[in-house]
C-alpha cells in the first residue's frame, strides 16, 4: 500500500521545451439545413458548422522531453501549463484526457507560437 507521503511524491512531471501552437479556437457553431432533391425523393440533411480552424490535437506520446525522450502514451490525470516565449497568448482547451490535450493560441497573432510546455501527473 502507497503512504500519504509518496503518493504526493510520486507524481511524475515532465518538461517540453519549444513546443509550436498553430491551433486556433473555434469562433462557435452554426446550425445549418439543407434539402435535396434526386429522382424524385427529397432529403432534408440538419448538421452543425464549426466557424474558424479548431485547436491543435497533440498527443503526449508524440511530445519529446528536454532529454529528448519521448512521454508515455497515457498519463493518469494530467495537467499541461503552457508558456509562451512570445508575448502571444496560448491555452488549453477544454479538460485533458489520458492521452493527449488540445491547445490553441490567441486568433490575432499571425503566426505560430513557441511555448514551453509543464506536463504534470497529478494522479487519482
Amino acid at each position: 500500500m502507497i503512504s500519504g507521503i509518496d503518493r504526493l511524491t510520486a507524481r511524475r512531471i515532465w518538461f517540453v521545451p519549444d513546443f509550436m501552437v498553430w491551433g486556433l479556437p473555434n469562433v462557435g457553431q452554426i446550425e445549418c439545413i439543407a434539402s435535396e432533391s434526386v429522382d424524385g425523393a427529397t432529403n432534408v440533411m440538419f448538421g452543425l458548422v464549426d466557424i474558424g480552424d479548431g485547436p491543435q490535437q497533440v498527443l503526449f506520446s508524440e511530445l519529446l522531453d528536454h532529454r529528448g525522450n519521448n512521454l508515455p502514451a497515457s498519463i493518469n490525470a494530467p495537467r499541461v501549463f503552457p508558456r509562451a516565449r512570445t508575448a502571444d497568448a496560448t491555452f488549453v482547451v477544454e479538460t485533458e484526457s489520458p492521452t493527449g490535450f488540445r491547445i490553441a493560441r490567441d486568433s490575432s497573432g499571425i503566426a505560430a507560437v513557441p511555448v514551453d510546455l509543464l506536463v504534470v501527473e497529478m494522479g487519482n
